[in-house]
């Protein structure tokens, strides 16, 4: 059970924005966040360059050619391993951030940031292109312990108060790095055939940042009571923190829930599908499969390519790529006002968002399919793609990009949540593997009409969510649990 706050205690633990906290929040986010953002974008804009030079290396290396088809198969490996070092980065995170801290982690993992973008950067000049399929997994690597690792750290230096404003910078950098890469990705900046391998060395200027400012930040107060049993450094860290001289009442709290913690049965990987947590854990999966078979990924990394395919020519799809991108950061930014507003919950803002994508979806293929070819080009069909395309971003971004990260921790236990962070974290990565990996193949045999199968997907998932998944908004633990027991809501 968690420990149970009253109002006294809650207005005594309050706490307010103050310079050392903003200063850690974003030394954190920009070469966690942000490098996480940046490297699922990046990959958009250049996919087509890339995957001609792929075609060259391999002569290059081989002296035989591969075909175009061959060579979409290898950059969709290439944009989907992405996703398989993210899931090793998941899986392993509660580890590095229990040895090395929530601070000492973020910082490690910039070690790999470092090798990615010498094997992705240096590739095209050594004229091997297995180089960036290697830093393409290892930078999802660090993206993975960045995404499990980030989070943490914010809700445990943030006051009672802020956490969910604090908590959401973790998303909102995402947006920004997706945003800065598509910018980059311009023809006419990086994204043409002599600079593109510039793209993926700029990704070393936010992890410098962060390992010039981070050491500067404190570490997780909670990590050093619950995990280390530094109760005196914990409490020095909040003064700094809070930029108050009486922190005890804060203190008190986490002793409270290090105690918890200690006298707390922690689940297995093994337990959570056994009952009583069983079904919770398919809810997880179920929500984290959601968000990425709802085809969001193929158009983060894609886009592009979606747009030329409804006709868009030029420097147009480029464009419409950056649009899609600048509307994902504001959504961001109503998303963190919606997703706590008293008119609104977890399940319904879910199912909202799930339905607003599944009708853009088959709008998208409608629009695609009027747009035709060449010289037959219907360009309000073209524009009608974008507008589409961008109410697709703007659905998934009132519920379905955020809900189901956080959904995890609020049905389950303090002791269950470790080991069912690391199964949702591992399925949401494979998940986007899946994507990354076979929409270039799938978009080769069902060419507009792909995102029907998004769309069944969505269709799918709305009867779930509609069916099985509590709501939890304002909800304990105990009160959640009994809603699993609810016919239709138990296994």
């Amino acid at each position: 059970m968690d420990i149970e706050i009253d109002k006294k205690r809650a207005e005594l633990i309050k706490g307010r924005l103050t310079w050392p906290l903003i200063f850690s929040v974003l030394a954190v986010t920009i070469g966690g966040s942000f490098q996480f953002g940046y490297h699922i974008g990046c990959v958009n804009a250049p996919g087509n360059l890339i995957t001609e030079w792929y075609r060259s290396s391999h002569y290059n290396m081989y002296n035989t050619t591969l075909s175009r088809e061959e060579a979409d198969v290898m950059w969709s490996v290439s944009v989907g391993i992405f996703a398989v070092g993210g899931m090793l980065g998941g899986v392993l995170s509660g580890w590095f951030a229990d040895k090395l801290g929530r601070k000492g982690a973020i910082l490690f993992s910039n070690l790999f940031v470092f090798l990615a973008v010498a094997l992705m950067s240096l590739a095209k000049f050594v004229n091997v292109y297995y180089m960036m399929i290697a830093g393409r997994f290892v930078i999802g690597f660090t993206s993975g312990l960045a995404s499990s690792v980030v989070p943490m750290y914010l809700t445990e230096v943030s006051p009672i108060n802020l956490r969910g404003t604090l908590g959401s910078v973790n998303q909102l950098l995402v947006t920004i790095g997706i945003l800065v890469s598509q910018i980059l990705g311009l023809p006419f900046i990086l994204g043409n055939e002599r600079y593109w391998p510039l793209i993926f060395a700029f990704a070393i200027i936010p992890a410098v940042l962060q390992v010039i400012t981070l050491p500067f930040a404190p570490e997780s107060p909670k990590y050093n009571v619950i995990v280390k049993g530094k109760n005196d450094q914990a409490e020095k860290d909040l003064k700094k923190l809070r930029q108050k001289p009486d922190v005890m009442p804060e203190v008190e709290v986490i002793k409270e829930e290090a105690a918890v913690t200690r006298n707390e049965k922690k689940a297995t990987l093994a337990s959570m599908f056994i009952p009583p947590l069983r079904w919770p854990m398919i809810i997880a999966i179920m929500m984290m499969l959601s968000q990425q078979f709802s085809g969001i990924n193929a158009t983060m990394f894609y886009s592009t390519k979606i747009f030329q395919d409804a006709g868009l020519r030029n420097n147009e799809p480029f464009y419409a790529t950056i649009a899609m991108g600048a509307v994902n950061v504001l959504m961001t930014l109503v998303s963190v006002w919606l997703v706590d507003h008293p008119k609104f919950g977890r399940r319904s803002l879910h199912i909202s968002g799930l339905t607003g994508m599944m009708i853009s979806s088959i709008l998208i293929v409608v629009s695609m399919t009027f747009a035709g070819e060449g010289a037959n080009t219907n360009t309000f069909a073209s524009y009608a793609s974008i507008i589409f395309v961008i109410l697709f971003v703007v659905a998934f971004a009132t519920g379905p990009g955020s809900i189901p990260w956080f959904f995890v921790s609020e049905i389950f236990p303090s002791g269950a949540r470790g080991s069912a962070g690391s199964i949702a974290c591992a399925v949401n990565w494979l998940a986007n593997f899946l994507v990354g990996t076979f929409f270039l193949p799938v978009n080769n045999i069902l060419g507009k009409n792909t995102f029907l199968v998004f769309a069944t997907f969505l269709a799918f998932f709305i009867f779930f969510t509609w069916k099985f998944v509590p709501e939890t908004k304002g909800k304990t633990i105990d009160e959640i649990n009994e809603d699993l027991k609810k016919p239709n809501r138990s296994s």
